[in-house]
């Protein structure tokens, strides 16, 4: 199942929020302002590329139905990221640490200048192979995918209006 998380932000440059973005200390900040937990298991960085390895932990629990099918209460993952800097687009997938073999997130980031600001698009897809019942568990990830990605938009907007940028 397919999904998009389009947005914009004012009064930054395509430089500053490329660096905005991969910055250590804003996503600690971000994680935490849209309850996750979050450990960096690997960042391989050159002045070219970043490869990161995050393990995340949402601090929420799953619907009682899905916790039933998933056997786990939480959805924990690692996120893998490859991004050429200068390229304004990059991968992500996720590895779940529950049903590792029938579930698939993966996707694209892109950034782009737009006006006095940036405008950044993530597309993925996700897949669970769980017969009748996996495209339930997809549109519960895909919700909760939107709605993090919403509150990071406007976390994110805060941080930039604070002045906070380097």
């Amino acid at each position: 199942m397919k999904f998009k998380c389009d947005h914009r932000f004012r009064n930054i440059t395509l430089a500053q929020y490329e660096a905005l973005y991969f910055d250590e200390a804003f996503n600690e900040a971000l994680c935490k302002s849209v309850n996750l937990q979050r450990t960096v298991l690997k960042i391989d960085r050159s002045a070219e590329r970043i490869h990161r390895e995050v393990k995340v932990s949402p601090d929420r629990e799953v619907p009682a139905p899905v916790a039933k099918i998933i056997g786990s209460s939480k959805l924990e993952y690692t996120e893998l990221v490859d991004y050429a800097f200068g390229s304004m687009r990059g991968t992500w997938h996720t590895i779940s640490s529950v049903l590792t073999d029938k579930v698939d997130t993966r996707g694209t980031m892109a950034f782009a200048a737009d006006g006095s600001g940036v405008r950044r698009v993530v597309e993925g897809d996700i897949n669970v192979k769980i017969f009748a019942v996996g495209g339930i568990i997809e549109k519960f990830i895909i919700a909760d995918v939107e709605k993090s990605y919403e509150n990071a938009a406007a976390f994110t907007q805060q941080w930039i209006d604070s002045g906070k940028l380097a």
